[in-house]
């Protein structure tokens, strides 16, 4: 499989660079940024996490589902697969890369899209990929697929979250990132099970000092709370973990109380 195209045509006025402090990087500086990590970054069992604090429509975190999906393929291809040689073990381990990336951004228009002018935002974005990642490997077993891609959106509708990674706004206030809702997967690829840890940004952020190596741990030692255990294509049927309302600047589309 070819790497897919993740570039998107980027429209923004000089308004939102204004109230949002937008900066967005190309498509092309994405991939060469993405280049200097090290190989092991797209091991696909236990698939290194990411966090983007202010991820805008989405380029890097598309950048980054598609480098991890390729690795799947290629691992499949060479019998390489921790939850074994098949297109099953394929979309967990799909499912598994996808989880691994998280990010948060102010502007609902670029989280959640769906209105003139920004239709599309990073959540959509991320699903799309996927579901074009399914078409091309698995083109023929369309209905084996369906429980993955509803999972993969429960996955991106509790990764990708609205919200102000800064503790204080502009006018002094206290954003609330600390009360942001975080979900950790821990996959076993042995029964392809999964099991959903749930605790906050904050705890994440105090947790995040300890490092270990070169990296910066996203997760640490503080244990949370078990929100869900089963099979990893029935995350679906997890209890839905909401965001605290977040109220958005001028030009962030529809206001969040």
């Amino acid at each position: 499989m070819s790497s897919l195209d993740v570039s998107q045509r980027q429209v923004k006025s000089t308004d939102r660079v204004r109230d949002l402090g937008e900066v967005f990087t190309p498509p092309n500086t994405v991939q060469e940024m993405l280049n200097l990590l090290p190989e092991r970054i797209w091991n696909v069992h236990p698939s290194p996490t990411f966090l983007e604090p202010s991820c805008g429509d989405g380029n890097f975190l598309v950048a980054i589902l598609d480098r991890k999906l390729q690795r799947i393929s290629d691992d499949l291809e060479l019998g390489k697969l921790p939850a074994g040689n098949s297109e099953v073990a394929a979309q967990f381990h799909a499912l598994e890369a996808i989880s691994s990336i998280y990010a948060v951004d102010i502007s609902v228009d670029n989280v959640i899209g769906g209105r003139p002018g920004h239709e599309i935002g990073a959540r959509t974005r991320l699903l799309d990929l996927f579901i074009e990642w399914h078409d091309f490997e698995f083109a023929e077993k369309p209905d084996e697929i369906a429980r993955n891609i509803q999972s993969a959106s429960w996955i991106v509708q509790h990764n990708i979250l609205v919200g102000n990674m800064l503790p204080i706004d502009a006018d002094g206030k206290i954003t609330r990132r600390d009360d942001l809702p975080i979900i950790e997967y821990k996959f076993n690829p042995k029964d392809q099970s999964v099991t959903l840890l749930k605790s906050t940004l904050g705890d994440v952020l105090e947790n995040a000092r300890t490092e270990i190596g070169d990296d910066l741990m996203l997760f640490g030692a503080a244990e949370p709370t078990t929100l869900w255990t089963g099979n990893a294509f029935e995350i679906f049927d997890a209890e839905q973990t909401l965001a605290p309302r977040f109220k958005g600047p001028v030009r962030n589309g529809p206001k969040r109380d």
